[in-house]
């Protein structure tokens, strides 16, 4: 009986002790765009003796933060690298419990900390449910580096030694600006990137699953660029220049300003690239079916050129309820080279002739949007309405001479041809979206897009008639192409996110309507296609810990061929090498699976990706060769599989050391729908790593590296390579001056490339000596200050659905000598 007093008594002493204690939470955001603040240090002490801290914690990652108290008056201090330290004073009681505290908004400081006096990092990478997001700003390189130097530090992102960029070990993705798909970038992103200064970039997103609100977009994902536009009834700004040993050189500029209601933001830059002269060399072998026959290509190959880009953006406020956003772009340039090359064929078709050949490849766009925002009483909630118009001409031409003509070449001594093309289209497209974060845990969201396409191919082939001494047209060789598409979609989603666990749903329905009108000298046709998508996608994430996170999503996606696809001109530079579209090309869909583990904290960054992939009509570029011609096209007949990994770790253990790795490895296997013997398989890889010290007086050295292994095509092998670089940095005149030395593959003058292609009756092997050793120099000059946010339309217009290509190259997959 006594026991079982005690254990009654103890029960109550117990109960009483766990009701007086009260549940106090609350959650710390910025001022500015009241974003959760993560791992923000909070002390609690009671009033009475603010001396002695009773509690110590950290918020979570969406800033949310909890923690129990017994009744009485407490002191709550916050502290968060880059803001104003906050105190607070808080009665705790047992009539209200929990006790919420709200939305706590910490300020940004403006008064800047000496280096040694920061005990706590900022992670650079969090995770939400459908993406990952790269803090530039925080960054301490960001301030001497380019916005293309940052991605090579962004998780799943690599860039190789010709800064080709890919996503997932992919090359088939998206690049925004803001929010907005740039014909700036996505027409020649590497130049572009390049004459970004860093520091006018706030964040870098990588959406890894792309919800029902984007377009049914292909493979890869989305790289977001978010620009900085923290500007205070003031201005801020940066002016930069580079140049290089190769001969290259270029400038940029930046501005943000607001007054009143009224924001602006601009960039432009110019650069000038230019690649020295460089031996390359080309052989063919045909067997059965095909005639014996050996063709060898030597040359040199040299090319230069440049582009102007410009845009801007200007806000409108005039309350807190409305907002005005236009913007507007405009982007240009052009690229030459210069091509000599001997050729020798022996066996069913023994020639030999010499060639000069001179082309060039003019990009161009502008880009003119509107976007209006309209904010409701309930926070979140939001109706956008925005309208884009963009057109983006590429016109390309060339002329080729053939001298010192033997044998059975069908080109004549002295045969001169020239060739000039003009492609590009127009695009119109409006938008209508709508946001409700019904509470705290639910969210939903819908919207209509329709999209006109107006895309287009006009050649004029002529040739030289020695003669008569004229140029004439030469009708065989016309292949014009007008192709327009109306696609309509709509699309519905459902968010949850309650505690550890967020999900989001959705559908999209996409209708496409097409017509394509194919014109050459002997056929004149018009094909009218249509086809509707249902697309759905799902994400779940689960948050393990404070600072640990698995996620996991499906997506399907649809990739409409663009113009450089589609495009049936012929590129018979080399005549023995042509390439071409393929009008007839469909849309391509493939289905996407991920698992994703991320764990992010101050020092340590790490990221590890699962992915599966397949597709079954994936639009691909296969090769063969006819009449001892290599014919280089598209066609849909990948039927495709890839599971692949990546890796990212970030490790800052002091202020003074930063070092990181970024890459994966993909196992691929493709094989051709319609002939058996064209398929290839196996494993493929890439990986870039750097190194980062920071000594006082603001001088920063860096070592990088990276190793890109063979990327599996239907038909073509590639060599693994490698790169690495050397930089020194330096700021001055109080941290508003920059200066950077950029050293690049300083012991290999030249490293050799080689690819080989083999199909039915073939083999062919190409091989490039590229110019590696290059020292390249910049300055930037920053200006003004920067202090609160300048609103954008929070949803505007993606277009996301259409392959571009591969940039402003020749199409098809020519891998003889041409100099691209």
């Amino acid at each position: 009986m006594k026991l079982f007093q005690i254990l009654v008594l103890f029960c109550v002493i117990s109960m009483s002790m766990t009701a007086q204690n009260v549940t106090v939470k609350g959650k710390l955001v910025s001022a500015d765009d009241k974003a959760g603040l993560p791992y923000v240090t909070i002390s609690v002490a009671r009033e009475s003796n603010p001396a002695n801290t009773v509690k110590r914690l950290a918020t979570q990652e969406n800033g949310t933060f909890s923690t129990a108290l017994t009744p009485g008056k407490y002191i709550f201090i916050f502290h968060f690298v880059g803001m104003n330290g906050l105190k607070k004073l808080v009665e705790v009681s047992t009539s209200q419990n929990p006790l919420d505290l709200g939305e706590i908004a910490m300020d940004e400081s403006s008064i800047e900390l000496e280096e040694v006096s920061v005990t706590a990092q900022k992670p650079l990478v969090k995770v939400e449910i459908d993406k990952l997001t790269y803090s530039a700003k925080d960054d301490p390189e960001s301030s001497t580096s380019n916005v293309l130097d940052l991605l090579r530090k962004v998780p799943l992102v690599t860039v190789d030694g010709e800064d080709e960029i890919q996503l997932k070990g992919s090359s088939n993705f998206k690049i925004y600006l803001n929010g907005k798909p740039s014909n700036m970038i996505s027409g020649n992103p590497s130049q572009v990137l390049k004459s970004m200064p860093a520091n006018s970039v706030k964040d870098i997103e990588v959406i890894t699953d792309p919800g029902v609100k984007y377009d049914a977009e292909g493979v890869g994902g989305i790289i977001n660029i978010v620009t900085d536009k923290r500007v205070d009834d003031g201005y801020s700004g940066s002016v930069g220049a580079n140049g290089d040993t190769f001969g290259g050189y270029g400038g940029n500029a930046y501005l943000a300003t607001r007054y009143g209601k009224f924001g602006f933001t601009g960039n432009s830059g110019y650069y000038y690239h230019k690649r020295p002269e460089s031996e390359s060399g080309f052989m063919r072998e045909e067997y059965t079916p095909n005639p014996q026959n050996t063709l060898t290509l030597n040359g040199t190959n040299k090319s230069d050129g440049g582009g102007l880009f410009l845009n801007g953006s200007i806000s409108f406020e005039p309350d807190t309820l409305n907002l005005f956003n236009l913007s507007a772009s405009r982007f240009g340039g052009k690229f030459n080279s210069l091509n000599l090359q001997e050729a020798l064929s022996a066996g069913a078709r023994s020639y030999s002739y010499k060639t000069r050949n001179e082309s060039m490849n003019q990009f161009g766009g502008m880009n003119l949007s509107a976007d209006y925002q309209r904010s409701f009483k309930k926070k979140g909630e939001m109706l956008t309405a925005s309208y884009r118009f963009e057109n983006n001409p590429n016109d390309s031409e060339y002329e080729s001479t053939y001298d010192d003509v033997t044998g059975s070449f069908y080109y004549l001594d002295g045969h001169r041809i020239k060739s000039a093309n003009d492609a590009g289209g127009s695009e119109h497209t409006g938008q209508m979206d709508y946001v409700n974060p019904l509470n705290g845990k639910h969210s939903v969201e819908a919207g209509l897009k329709y999209i006109y396409r107006d895309n287009s191919s006009w050649t004029d082939h002529t040739f030289f008639d020695v003669n008569e001494g004229t140029w004439k047209p030469d009708p065989d060789r016309k292949n014009d192409l007008e192709h327009t598409q109306n696609i309509t979609s709509g699309y519905a989603g459902y968010g949850y996110k309650t505690g550890k666990i967020g999900m989001k749903l959705g559908l999209r329905a996409e209708n496409t309507e097409q017509n394509i009108h194919f014109m050459s000298n002997n056929l004149d046709t018009i094909i009218q296609t249509g086809f509707f998508d249902l697309v759905p996608s799902a994400t779940l994430s689960y948050q393990l810990g404070m600072t640990n996170t698995l996620r996991g999503g499906y997506n399907m996606r649809i990739s409409r061929p663009g113009i450089w696809y589609l495009n049936p001109y012929v590129n018979d530079v080399d005549p023995n090498n042509i390439s071409y579209g393929n009008p007839r090309l469909d849309a391509e869909q493939q289905h996407n699976f991920n698992i994703n583990y991320g764990s992010f904290s101050q020092k340590l960054n790490f990221n590890v990706t699962l992915s599966y992939a397949f597709a079954k009509n994936a639009v691909t570029g296969y090769s063969f060769v006819q009449n001892g011609v290599t014919h280089n096209t598209y066609a849909n007949i990948g039927r495709n599989h890839t599971v692949g990994t990546n890796v990212y770790v970030s490790w800052t253990p002091t202020q003074m050391i930063r070092t990181y790795l970024n890459g994966g490895l993909n196992y691929t296997d493709i094989q051709s729908t319609e002939n058996s013997e064209l398929k290839n398989s196996g494993f493929s890889g890439r990986a870039f790593g750097g190194l980062t010290f920071t000594f006082p007086g603001d001088f920063r050295v860096g070592a990088n590296g990276g190793l890109f292994l063979n990327r599996i095509q239907l038909q073509t092998v590639q060599s693994a390579f490698y790169f690495y670089s050397f930089s020194l940095q330096k700021s001055i005149l109080e941290k508003k001056l920059d200066l950077a030395l950029n050293i690049q593959n300083l012991f290999s003058k030249y490293r050799a490339f080689t690819s080989t292609t083999t199909g039915v009756g073939f083999t062919q092997k190409s091989e490039f000596m590229n110019p590696m050793r290059n020292f390249r120099i910049s300055v930037t000059y920053r200006f003004g200050d920067l202090k609160t946010s300048m609103k954008k339309v929070q949803r505007s217009i993606s277009n996301e659905d259409v392959m571009q290509g591969e940039g402003n190259t020749q199409q098809g997959t020519s891998t003889a000598p041409t100099g691209n």
